[in-house]
């Protein structure tokens, strides 16, 4: 007998049972087989980050997903956003069905008649599901876009929504995490990866011209409102585990050559 798993709700936070929550939603091409890989099945491996012939991870059989969310918000995120969602997503390979050789660089792509709002709750659901229950907890502001079914609007200065054409060999499931820049700036981000696209979540945005902003799709739109949406989006490679990584297999490889190389030097003095 299959045993229920217990917990608290990553949106509403109300502690029971929870059901598996596909990310993105099943009908969003997410319905087959599929291998998710933790910090402990990559660390200490000698392989490049797409290399996974000696990596065990775990097996999805029926798409990638978390237990994370009581029936109730699974059902209602699904019947008021899940549908938005996956007409996003398959206009979204349409769009850039002839773009992903063109990584690195930007391109226009034409979203015809969506829901923005309906499709920025669904990503905002979705990144709860990515991340421990507390991040609705911290962030009621997202909690309540979520849970309801007409509000809209969030802070621009307080958070940023950002999408990219996703191409590369690996796709990311990345909690909340901070980054340091070489210019010694601190970003929090997380980041997932649901082709055709890349979704990353930042608070206290710094650089918003980095990503396309979709942040707009929760502040213009009604809930009942469709649009043709035309975007401005960078086409970026994920090759490696770390957010907001979006380096070319060239240059892991380099910088893979160049940390053996110094590891030898320093082994020799």
């Amino acid at each position: 007998m299959k045993r229920n798993k217990y917990g608290q709700c990553h949106i509403c936070g109300k502690y029971g049972p929870l059901t598996y929550e596909h990310v993105p939603p099943r009908a969003a091409f997410n319905s087959n087989k599929a291998f998710m890989y933790f910090g402990k099945d990559i660390i200490g491996s000698d392989n490049f980050p797409w290399d996974f012939s000696e990596k065990k991870g775990k097996q999805h059989q029926k798409g990638l997903g978390f237990y994370t969310l009581c029936g109730q918000c699974n059902n209602d995120t699904g019947s008021w956003y899940g549908n938005a969602f996956v007409d996003f997503t398959y206009k979204g390979y349409t769009a850039t069905f002839n773009q992903k050789n063109n990584a690195n660089s930007w391109t226009t792509i034409t979203l015809p008649d969506i829901y923005p709002l309906r499709i920025i709750k669904e990503i905002v659901a979705m990144f709860f599901s990515v991340n421990n229950p507390n991040l609705s907890t911290i962030h009621q502001d997202l909690q309540a876009l979520v849970l309801s079914k007409g509000k809209k609007g969030i802070s621009k200065e307080k958070y940023g929504f950002y999408i990219y054409v996703l191409t590369g060999s690996i796709y990311r499931y990345i909690g909340i995490a901070g980054i340091l820049s070489i210019t010694g700036t601190t970003r929090v981000l997380s980041e997932f990866s649901a082709p055709p696209f890349g979704y990353v979540f930042e608070v206290d945005p710094k650089n918003k011209r980095d990503y396309c902003d979709l942040t707009f799709f929760a502040n213009d739109f009604n809930y009942n409102e469709r649009r043709t949406i035309n975007l401005q989006i960078p086409i970026l490679e994920c090759n490696t585990y770390f957010p907001a990584d979006y380096r070319t297999k060239q240059q892991v490889m380099e910088t893979y050559i160049k940390n053996k190389l110094f590891e030898l030097q320093r082994k020799r003095l």
